[in-house]
């Protein structure tokens, strides 16, 4: 059904009504994040409180997290050698590595041999 001449005079232009449309999201995007900010920093400021009340918590976080870091770095540095020799293994059969390799190896048979 169309709209009478006096409906579409009363009515508000589109370009007006998507900036209220916007400055509604917005105001409502801004109550967001500024209750998003609220909760994180009120379970920041928690978190603080609790690590230094309790030392022991604080000692068992921390000897936890150095232990997944060194296991973390282990496994990392198994796995980056294990890919180092799996390459190598592929690319000895170039000429040219293949005998610097075959070099290395000769050096260090002779050391052997010497001591």
């Amino acid at each position: 059904m169309p709209l009478t001449r006096e409906q579409e005079s009363r009515k508000v232009p589109a370009k007006h009504r998507k900036e209220a449309e916007s400055k509604e999201e917005q105001e409502r995007l801004e109550k967001l994040l500024d209750k998003i900010e609220e909760m994180t920093t009120k379970g920041h400021l928690k978190d603080i409180a609790y690590h230094f009340t309790n030392k022991r918590e604080v000692i068992k976080t921390n000897l936890l997290a150095g232990m997944a870091r060194g296991v973390g770095l282990t496994v990392g540095t198994a796995i980056f050698i294990g890919l180092l020799v799996l390459i190598l293994t592929q690319i000895v059969s170039l000429p040219i590595v293949g005998e610097y390799i075959a070099g290395l190896l000769d050096m260090i048979d002779t050391y052997r041999t010497t001591d």
